[in-house]
């Protein structure tokens, strides 16, 4: 039993947890109080538990009791309506409006906006399951439902906290190794990379930022033991190696690709191939308990020397300072694996300065202020526009519904709506084939269990379908709209077994609503390149920030903590405009973003951002081998060149031919030399000359510009 466990993901734990809450609210309230009660319970449970999602204890009752209050509070609108059809089609659209302007509070309020839009289907579909009762005490039973499956949830989210934390550092180590393989094909292949390798970089780069978010979330929160300090570690192991597999990038397309750069590249790259190796072995580790693996930072930085070695070349190729520096990068790199390798098999406690006031602004933030809503007051906003053309999509479709030759379930009609109508067209279009085919799927598995006329095994296959919908929503939705199809079609069977399924209905509903919400993803669209400006905008902000914090000499260690926090915030800025990228590409040409113009503006992002961490590292780790004097007078001088450009403003100062780093060549010696000041200097060259492009590639994806941050 304890290996199974072992072996379910973050998701699938909180599912199956979710699964079992909900049945333990309908056993305790059934018993307690009649089995009435407890289905009406069961419904406050399901809806309370769609913000059940894994996160520290201490956030699972801010986001769950909201969700059973909005539970109870429509279902109760809903019977004060039930018999009227203007009414009712009156209270869809405006439920469905609060509940999708919760959106304004970002990502983390997704789940609570659907919860008062299940509470909707199920109170409509209450007379049809257990009889009419009064719709106070129904609304009553629900709000208890879902009190109680709130604390299940928080409950269970204590006794599962450790095992959640795990499984959040896994995948951040797995994204990473996926990066750092994806990395290393780049590295190997070719100089220039073609659309579709770009556009994997740019997937990969995405999943990363939200799996070390997702780590921080759940590692930062912690309470302070010597478990969550060794976890903290291996977390900020990660964010400092994410900057030098970044780094890694720069200069390799100068080894150019006759055969002596052929082989320096292979090299390079299947030493990073071994990297990820250790990380996913590492992963393992924490996953299923797997020995560590071994590694030896210097045995393959020795390997790897006598690997290049071996490369024959001609006498006085200057690209052998080059292999040079590579050579110093991927050591790093090495050293911080080991580092964190070696971390994990230490058992005692080592203190750390990284307190729990210094972690939390890297931590997501929470609550739901009131000010989070007046920026989406405006048509212009994302948010509203999907919370209007939702509800009068879904208005429509129970209005539909209700006039349809199958007119006992418009609600089914309006949920098909309400799940497969996005906010953008690329989610629409997915929920919208997922749901078709869970749907079918489904169908299917209720034939059989038609022929069942156990009433506990069918409870229990419709407690696996909550469990299993609730795991899989997020990551495989055809999944769970399998179990969703399950859940509607096993209730009547509950209570009448051996009666007929309404599959033809379910079918036919879900076409006519997934259709519905395709044609609805056109009104009042909200295109990507809609929200260009304001993305432009933020990351040329958060990118002038980094760079003032990054091109410091000798930062104290509040300009640290700031390095820190402006490099997280410029990471999910970029995040933010690679997801751009990925949800234009199914968007109709005549608004699409030109795919080269924002490929370009990433490209250029993250090789600046690169040029700012190589400048931190050589300036942390090489400060014995700089020169101090023309250190501290260059630092200042590309600092605001670049902060200038970022934000706009006309570029002041000395023709850049006479700068200090004005003689910096393509790449300075590096092999037998100690001063290393002139690679520095290159470096912060290389940052205003980046500024600059950036800047140039966003402003052609706006051509009139956009807003001085």
């Amino acid at each position: 039993m304890r290996a199974f466990f072992r072996r379910l993901q973050a998701t699938q734990l909180n599912g199956l947890s979710v699964a079992v809450g909900v049945a333990a609210t309908h056993l305790v309230i059934a018993a307690l109080f009649g089995e009435t009660a407890g289905l009406a319970a069961v419904g406050g449970a399901v809806c309370a538990s769609m913000p059940d999602v894994p996160n520290p204890p201490q956030r699972v009752l801010s986001r769950v009791l909201p969700a059973a209050f909005a539970a109870a509070l429509v279902t109760l609108l809903v019977g004060l309506a039930d018999g009227s059809l203007p009414l009712t089609l009156a209270l869809v659209a405006v439920v469905t409006f609060l509940a999708l302007m919760t959106l304004a509070w970002g990502a983390r309020a997704g789940p609570l906006s659907f919860s008062p839009i299940l509470a909707m289907v199920f109170a409509m579909a209450w007379d049809r399951t257990t009889g009419a009762t009064s719709p106070w005490v129904h609304a009553a039973w629900v709000g208890v439902g879902g009190v109680v499956y709130a604390g299940w949830a928080r409950g269970a989210a204590g006794v599962l906290r450790h095992r959640l934390r795990e499984l959040a550092l896994v995948q951040a180590l797995r994204a990473t190794a996926a990066r750092v393989r994806s990395r290393a094909q780049r590295i190997a292949l070719a100089v220039g990379a073609d659309e579709t390798r770009i556009r994997a970089s740019i997937a990969d780069d995405v999943l990363l930022a939200e799996a070390l978010q997702a780590a921080r979330d759940q590692v930062f929160a912690a309470r302070r033991s010597p478990r969550s300090r060794r976890q903290t570690d291996l977390v900020l192991g990660l964010i400092e190696l994410r900057d030098l597999l970044l780094a890694s990038r720069l200069d390799t397309e100068l080894l150019g690709q006759d055969f002596p750069g052929r082989q320096w590249r292979a090299a390079i790259a299947d030493t990073l191939r071994h990297l990820a190796d250790v990380l996913a072995a590492l992963a393992d580790t924490l996953a299923s308990g797997a020995p560590l693996p071994e590694v030896s930072a210097e045995a393959v930085r020795q390997q790897l020397a006598a690997r290049l070695a071996d490369i024959h070349v001609p006498a006085g190729d200057s690209r052998t300072h080059l292999v040079s520096a590579l050579q110093s990068r991927v050591g790093h790199m090495l050293d911080d694996v080991s580092s964190m390798v070696a971390r994990q098999a230490r058992s005692d406690d080592v203190d750390s300065a990284w307190t729990p006031e210094k972690l939390a602004p890297f931590v997501s933030p929470e609550g739901w202020p009131l000010a989070a809503l007046k920026p989406h007051l405006s048509l212009q906003s994302s948010v509203l526009r999907h919370a209007l053309r939702s509800a009068v999509a879904l208005s429509l479709a129970y209005a539909l519904g209700a006039v349809l030759p199958w007119a006992a379930h418009p609600f089914w009609l309006m949920l098909s709506v309400a799940v497969v109508l996005r906010g953008n067209l690329e989610q629409t279009l997915s929920r919208r084939n997922g749901r078709i085919i869970g749907t079918v799927q489904g169908c299917l598995l209720v034939m059989v269990l038609a022929h069942v006329h156990s009433i506990p095994l069918l409870s229990l296959c419709f407690i696996a379908a909550v469990g299993t919908a609730h795991a899989y929503v997020n990551r495989r939705y055809q999944v769970a709209a399998t179990a969703a199809t399950l859940m509607a079609l096993l209730q009547p069977l509950m209570l009448a077994p051996g009666s007929s399924p309404a599959v033809v209905e379910r079918l036919a509903d879900t076409l006519i609503g997934a259709g519905l919400a395709w044609l609805f993803s056109f009104v009042l669209p909200s295109w990507e390149r809609a929200a260009v400006p304001r993305l432009a905008a933020q990351l040329r902000g958060a990118l002038a920030r980094h760079a003032s914090n990054m091109l410091r000499w000798a930062p104290t260690a509040d300009e640290q903590l700031a390095q820190r926090l402006s490099r997280q915030q410029a990471y999910t800025a970029l995040a933010a405009l690679a997801a751009t990228a990925q949800r234009t590409r199914v968007e109709p040409e005549s608004v699409r973003l030109p795919e080269a113009e924002i490929e370009s503006a990433l490209s250029h992002g993250y090789r600046l951002m690169a040029l700012l961490g190589a400048v931190q590292q050589l300036t942390q780790r090489r400060t014995d081998r700089l020169d101090v004097a023309r250190t501290e007078t260059a630092l200042p001088l590309a600092r605001k060149a670049c902060v200038d450009v970022l934000n706009g403003e006309p570029m002041t100062g000395t023709d850049p031919a006479e700068t200090p780093d004005a003689d910096a060549g393509a790449w300075p010696e590096h092999l037998g030399q100690q001063d290393l000041t002139p690679w520095l200097l290159r470096r912060l060259r290389l940052c205003r000359h980046e500024s600059r492009e950036f800047v140039s590639a966003l402003n052609q994806l706006q051509p009139t510009g956009v807003p001085k941050t």
